[in-house]
């Protein structure tokens, strides 16, 4: 049975607390897949870099060559942020289902944005230090240590300073605020479908859901992704990632690459988004209406 639905609401630290605990919980078993997925989206643009197949090729490679952990060579950083991260990230949808309401495509689509861009102050740094941290064991020459959480924090503050930590700012948002609208959208979409033919609502329902949603989105935004990827990582190495902003990337992508290379890592990415908020909203859910029941 589907747990019942919660009788009040939750307040603002509530929900990032809630939002905190599940969130770190999908991140930690997801993080291989975003390793891959930054990989597999940097790797076109120098041929210094170790290139890849395909994801799986990709894991069994870094497997041999470097070990389980260069899996999670970002997992401390993660650990303190993602917290914070998912919980503002449910704070936004809980502020925008209480001020616009819930149910329609237009107020479904405004709850990702919303989430989007009051958990985008956690989230930018967080990806920045996880990325720079993934590449590391793919290029062959960087700018400092990025072996490990820590030494990608020094790098990066000596290098380029607190503003190091939101680079690529805007192509960030230009990523992760259409794909949580989409991915809000289409959640919607599948519970009013399954409502409409009288499908109970599990938990098991509602992580089919939210990998169907996910994975759409994922695929709408990629190309975006891509450029974000490319950007945020560019400290690593000006030389190699040599862009002068997302447009001349852009340009330089397809020019030098093709526009395949707009879909490289799309497999990582499914694998990361589609675990991960699968995992994420129904727990969430469950521990919420746990907690509202006390």
């Amino acid at each position: 049975m589907a747990p019942a639905a919660p009788s009040k609401e939750l307040s603002s630290l509530e929900s990032t607390i809630i939002g905190g605990i599940t969130g770190s919980i999908a991140e930690a078993v997801v993080m291989p897949a975003l390793v891959i997925k930054t990989r597999m989206m940097a790797q076109g643009a120098d041929a210094s870099l170790v290139s890849y197949r395909s994801a799986a090729h990709a894991a069994s490679t870094m497997l041999r060559d470097e070990g389980f952990g260069a899996f999670y060579k970002g997992l401390g950083l993660s650990v303190v942020f993602t917290p914070l991260a998912r919980g503002l990230y449910m704070t936004g949808i809980e502020m925008s289902h209480s001020t616009f309401g819930q149910g329609t495509s237009l107020t479904d689509f405004a709850a990702g944005m919303s989430a989007q861009l009051v958990s985008s102050i956690a989230y930018v740094p967080r990806d920045i230090v996880v990325e720079r941290c993934a590449i590391d064991g793919q290029i062959a020459k960087q700018v400092g240590s990025t072996a490990s959480s820590v030494a990608a924090l020094k790098t990066i503050f000596s290098t380029e300073g607190a503003m190091g930590f939101f680079r690529a700012f805007v192509p960030h948002q230009l990523v992760w605020v259409p794909f949580n609208g989409i991915f809000m959208w289409a959640l919607g979409r599948c519970k009013q479908f399954e409502v409409d033919n009288g499908v109970e609502q599990t938990y098991m329902i509602g992580v089919g859901n939210t990998f169907t949603a996910a994975a759409f989105a994922a695929a709408c935004t990629n190309p975006i992704d891509v450029i974000k990827t490319r950007m945020q990582i560019a400290g690593a190495n000006t030389e190699v990632f040599a862009y002068s902003g997302p447009a001349d990337c852009l340009q330089q992508l397809i020019r030098k690459e093709g526009v395949r290379a707009l879909f490289a890592g799309i497999g990582g990415r499914f694998l990361y988004t589609g675990p991960a908020f699968a995992i994420f909203f129904p727990t969430y859910d469950l521990l919420k209406t746990a907690y509202v029941a006390l």
